[in-house]
């Protein structure tokens, strides 16, 4: 039998193949530290599950998207007339954790970790130690949007580390790596621990603003004491004039 020649896939293929096999391994680590939550309570244990059932589930990309070659299914006319027909489908509410990792990496102008990420939004959204779990899912899977769909932010990493770190695309070039000066900046930063790694947020203040007091006009200034004199000397001389008249 002749062999077939093996698959070729271009660096954005690769990339896309990557991220989703990424994905895959934290949405399996963050099922699997719930399901110890809850054998150890059912064991016994004192500590409480946290909120959420379940971490959510993320959006995956069939396998068939990423395998090159493979012909579309196109719709019969019975399927274009019931669509046309049906309602339009109404588009959910914009990501909001998406927009803050788009945030974030303009504002700190340097490839952020997932690490980083969930600590900025602890800190800048005021959330318990509670909810840790529950951000990091959600911007695990908000990361894995603007990659997978939206093409808006790649992850970059060094050979040997496990630590991934997320970059804005127009960062790279056409072959993946980072350009100019954000290479430099990613080699410092790889080696810089997560505490030294600049333009740390911070906390919002708990205090509630206090009320700008309404400003209050001054009382009128008193006369002066020589317009005073005056103003008595020509009302004492009234009565005199009036007599002379008469």
């Amino acid at each position: 039998m002749a062999r077939k020649n093996p698959v070729q896939l271009n660096s954005n293929e690769l990339r896309q193949i990557r991220s989703f096999y990424e994905q895959e391994k934290f949405q399996l680590i963050a099922k699997l530290q719930h399901v110890e939550e809850v054998l150890a309570r059912l064991d016994g244990g004192r500590n409480e599950i946290s909120d959420g059932a379940a971490p959510p589930v993320l959006e995956e990309v069939p396998l068939a998207k990423l395998r090159p070659g493979r012909p579309k299914k196109q719709p019969t006319v019975a399927e274009v007339k019931v669509k046309k027909a049906g309602r339009p489908k109404k588009r959910g509410p914009k990501s909001v954790w998406g927009n803050f990792i788009m945030r974030r990496l303009r504002q700190c102008d340097r490839p952020l970790s997932y690490a980083e990420l969930v600590r900025d939004a602890m800190v800048m959204k005021n959330l318990p130690a509670s909810k840790e779990k529950n951000a990091k899912a959600s911007i695990l899977n908000a990361a894995f949007r603007l990659r997978t769909h939206l093409n808006k932010v790649d992850t970059v990493g060094l050979s040997g580390k496990k630590e991934k770190f997320l970059v804005l695309c127009s960062w790279l070039d056409a072959d993946g790596k980072l350009k100019a000066p954000y290479d430099a900046v990613f080699a410092n930063l790889a080696n810089t621990p997560m505490e030294d790694r600049g333009r740390k947020p911070r906390r919002p203040s708990g205090e509630t603003a206090t009320e700008t007091t309404p400003k209050v006009s001054p009382p009128p200034a008193a006369a002066k004491p020589a317009r005073k004199k005056a103003l008595a000397k020509k009302a004492a001389a009234m009565p005199e004039a009036q007599v002379e008249m008469a």
